[in-house]
């Protein structure tokens, strides 16, 4: 008998499009005669399994079911191509742990701790592991550009604290381009990240 997959993709951060994108290839290319293929699209407003014909049908949040045709589906496995959150930081992980529903990512620790650039930098530290120099803000924090600069030196990069790929993410030059690349970053996250410029062999 075929297993049912789950295919998630779309999620709450900028990376919805791509997340999008990188759902429909693994659609297209997942053998249909090993396996029984089904989309399921995540957003903050819906979760929703895509038919054929783009119709949408609600998934039961309670045991991340769907039913189709008057069937109950269950899955056997999800496939996560979620970018950014609740995808990679831990949140859909978490969620299939507690249903005992198997999925292609890490589990919700190791996927939380990697997507929170601080609390990485925070683990790694006692093992030695060189970093670049950084300074952090929470939304609401007094700026101070000065301080910034003094610590971290120019040119260096500003990011969202918790986003995946380039979103929130800016490298600045001067002082006077900091306050605009915080308000970037401060668009993609309420934490954010400053980190001195490393030259590597990019």
């Amino acid at each position: 008998m075929k297993k049912n997959i789950a295919i998630i993709m779309g999620g709450y951060s900028s990376e919805y499009k791509i997340s999008i994108k990188s759902g429909n290839v693994v659609f297209q290319y997942l053998d249909k005669e090993k396996f029984n293929a089904y989309r399921i699209i995540i957003s903050k407003e819906k979760w929703v399994y895509l038919d054929k014909d783009e119709n949408e049908l609600s998934v039961n949040k309670h045991d991340f079911s769907v039913v189709i045709d008057n069937q109950h589906v269950r899955f056997d496995c999800v496939f996560n191509a979620i970018h950014g959150t609740p995808g990679e930081d831990g949140l859909m992980q978490a969620y299939f742990e507690l249903l005992g529903i198997p999925q292609t990512s890490c589990n919700h620790y190791q996927a939380a701790l990697t997507f929170n650039k601080r609390d990485l930098l925070s683990a790694l530290k006692p093992y030695g592991i060189k970093a670049a120099n950084s300074y952090y803000l929470n939304l609401g924090d007094t700026i101070d550009h000065v301080a910034i600069v003094e610590k971290v030196g120019l040119p260096c990069f500003v990011k969202a604290n918790r986003a995946g790929s380039s979103f929130g993410i800016s490298k600045v030059f001067e002082k006077k381009q900091l306050q605009a690349a915080i308000d970037k970053a401060f668009h993609e996250d309420d934490e954010i990240i400053i980190e001195s410029f490393l030259d590597g062999t990019e």
